[in-house]
């Protein structure tokens, strides 16, 4: 069994895009005390891969609950 994971986005220009998600009023009884500006997510991939001259970095995906 995986562990939840605790995201927090800030933008350049948005600022605290996570800011609330993890609320009572935001997710009810899954809130965590400490993790109220985080978004859960179940799953976080990303990769980098190789180029021959550098890295090459991927995406970042993650799965949230719904």
């Amino acid at each position: 069994m995986g562990d939840i994971v605790y995201l927090r986005i800030i933008g350049e220009k948005q600022g605290d895009i996570s800011s609330g998600c993890g609320t009572y009023a935001s997710v009810g009884n899954r809130w965590q005390v400490g993790h109220e500006d985080e978004i859960f997510a179940f799953a976080l991939t990303n990769a980098i891969t190789s180029t021959g001259k550098g890295v090459n970095l991927q995406g970042l995906q993650f799965c949230k609950p719904h």
